[in-house]
């Protein structure tokens, strides 16, 4: 059995959210503020706390959807699905319903007249039955490690809490193998009294009192260990932690992170070993805490094998102890260590007063399986970022990358030149550019990031735009970029219209369309020179060659000058957008796009006073980038048509 979905109705910012989750583990991206911690606090309401005691309250005043009326009852709904057979008799679902599946919902009474015993009430099933086995949901359970937890404390503390839950399921509930233990001990700690420190003490100690009392009221010392219990034993024993080969030390010295590690090890360990729920939920927020890129991966590869290996069918004598990993995470780390189909990404929805939470399951996406395969291999740690972005930009490759920051500084300066707070409005919208994410998709294939992003039921983000060369070429004179943004405009017409999505192309390749402008020549010139100094003739060639060129000549022979001039030079280095190659050419400019962007980058960041002609295709990119106003506009645009609380 595993949680298949939750269905939240007016709880804070969950007014009608649906979130799927898979069987074994499930990581929940997105955005601060989106309603993560709201669905991991509506599972802690819905099922029961491992030790039994209750960790999660709902409050009405602070809970309670934003606008709706007071009285209006707060809904957390649970489907369970993969029943095994003694499940399916042990709750008895087809009893109220035609499917397989459990359903519970706890319906939460806001009104402040509601006596506090009947707050919270149960119903089993999609109709709504009360629920006439109770402990029954005991048997489903969750353990909580919250983002901001003190590993060393629980740890370390003078109780040892942890390590005698772990010595308790060891047990397993056998009283001969704990007295065995028990016993044990005490021998130990008897001989502690008999050593002659200790013997000394009780002589010293009995001559000082003989002296306090009258002889006719004689005591005898005697020093004894205590009847300990496993819990007190647990307590004489201190968890230390050293790496291979060095001394063991106090786990605070190993540090947070590998401490966290311990204590959901041991967490883990508990929950595989008790077998006390045929279902547990391990609820963990941001387990990157403290962890390092690698130890994510480690941590989160542990958690996935662990869900994966637990619970079994055993013929409903003993629970299930099936374990299922729910995280969340701002890491993209650990987003672009798992397939995208265990990822659910969480949003904010715009409404026409309150943001709403909605949430997409990116497995249910409609995309075949070897879409999801590219995407996984396409996902690495930085295209992950998209996964938690409002604002994307896709870009072809690294000098896009290395010039589109300069140049947005040079764009926002001219749009706020004149303005009487032009110094704070440039600092804000530099801001807003340092939210947006950029994206290098080394290549053109532009398709299975889309997909990801604007495929499926609600809106998840408010601009993608596509910035790409046009690459026209003898077979293609439009160019391969203009036959790239018809396919995407017609795959998601609804997302042009909205002006979420935007392909913006460019006539040639990125240095050329720079070069069609003369203004921009003299700056060209001088990044080209300082990485070839000695090549001033081939440029004075491209000039010469230029001309009285009108701007699509200039580019266009720019871009044939900088082609490789065989096949066996562009597989050695830098690609070439253009499929054909012609006969070797008079001029030609070696220019390695990433060397190239990152003089004419430094240069832009030196001389902020000189103006820049910036290509008519990035403007789009810049404008989104940097316009905090791109996402009230899409928003506006959405509430116009229906919305999907899912």
């Amino acid at each position: 059995m595993h949680l298949a979905s939750l269905r939240l109705t007016n709880f804070r910012a969950c007014r009608d959210t649906h979130v799927r989750f898979g069987s074994n583990l499930t990581v929940l991206v997105g955005e601060n503020a989106s309603g993560k911690s709201a669905i991991i606090d509506a599972l802690r309401l819905a099922t029961y706390q491992v030790t039994g005691r209750q960790s999660a309250y709902l409050s009405p005043d602070s809970d309670l959807s934003r606008g709706s009326d007071t009285g209006t009852p707060i809904e957390i709904s649970t489907r369970y699905s993969g029943l095994t057979e003694p499940e399916q008799a042990l709750y008895l679902p087809k009893l109220v319903d035609t499917h397989d599946d459990l359903v519970y919902t706890a319906t939460f009474a806001t009104d402040p007249t509601v006596p506090r015993r009947s707050v919270t009430s149960w119903s089993v099933g999609e109709v709504g039955v009360e629920d006439p086995e109770p402990a029954s949901r005991r048997r489903i359970a969750h353990v909580y490690l919250p983002p901001l937890r003190d590993a060393l404390r629980d740890l370390d503390g003078h109780d040892q809490t942890q390590l005698f839950e772990v010595l308790r399921i060891l047990v397993g509930g056998d009283e001969e193998k704990e007295s065995a233990f028990v016993d044990a001990a005490a021998i130990h700690l008897a001989a502690i009294a008999k050593l002659d420190l200790a013997a000394d003490a009780r002589q010293q100690i009995q001559d000082y009192y003989s002296q306090a009392v009258p002889p006719s009221r004689e005591h005898h010392i005697a020093l004894n260990h205590r009847d300990r219990r496993l819990r007190h034993l647990a307590g004489l024993l201190r968890i230390q932690l050293s790496e291979t080969d060095f001394p063991e030390s106090d786990i605070a010295t190993t540090g947070l992170g590998y401490a966290s590690l311990l204590y959901i090890s041991m967490i883990v360990l508990q929950l595989v070993k008790a077998r006390e729920s045929d279902l547990t939920l391990l609820l963990v927020e941001e387990p990157e805490a403290h962890l390092h890129p690698q130890l994510q991966l480690v941590l989160l590869d542990f958690l996935r094998g662990q869900a994966e290996t637990s619970g079994d069918d055993a013929g409903g004598r003993q629970p299930a102890g099936k374990v299922q990993v729910i995280v969340t995470t701002h890491s993209p780390t650990l987003a672009s260590t798992v397939s995208v189909r265990n990822i659910v990404v969480v949003a904010r929805d715009s409404e026409r007063q309150a943001w709403g939470t909605v949430t997409t399951a990116l497995k249910d996406l409609p995309m075949a399986a070897s879409d999801f395969r590219k995407v996984d291999r396409y996902l690495n740690v930085t295209r992950a970022a998209l996964l938690f972005a409002r604002v994307i930009v896709l870009v072809e490759g690294i000098a896009e990358m290395l010039l589109l920051p300069a140049l947005a500084r040079h764009y926002v300066k001219a749009e706020t030149h004149g303005r009487a707070d032009a110094d704070a409005e440039f600092k804000r919208r530099m801001r807003q550019f340092h939210s947006a994410t950029f994206i290098n998709v080394e290549g053109v294939d532009f398709a299975p990031y889309l997909n990801l992003l604007l495929l499926g039921g609600p809106t998840r983000v408010d601009r993608v735009v596509v910035v790409t060369d046009g690459d026209p070429s003898t077979r293609n004179p439009l160019g391969a970029g203009e036959s790239r943004r018809t396919a995407y405009e017609e795959r998601f017409p609804e997302h042009v219209t909205a002006g979420r999505l935007i392909v913006s192309v460019g006539g040639t390749t990125l240095e050329a369309e720079m070069y069609r402008h003369p203004e921009n020549e003299e700056r060209l010139k001088t990044a080209f020179l300082s990485l070839h100094p000695q090549s001033v003739s081939q440029w004075d060639a491209l000039v010469k060659a230029v001309g009285d060129g009108d701007e699509s000549t200039r580019a266009s022979i720019f871009a044939q000058a900088i082609k490789p001039r065989s096949r066996a030079q562009r597989s050695t280095g830098e690609t070439s957008e253009e499929t054909e190659v012609a006969s070797p050419r008079p001029i030609h400019l070696d220019i390695g796009k990433g060397d190239f962007a990152h003089v004419i980058a430094e240069a832009l960041e030196a001389d902020t006073q000189s103006r820049m002609r910036i290509p008519a295709y990035l403007l789009a990119a810049l404008e989104a980038a940097t316009n905090p106003q791109v996402s009230e506009r899409a928003a506006t645009a959405d509430q116009a048509s229906p919305r999907d609380g899912g």
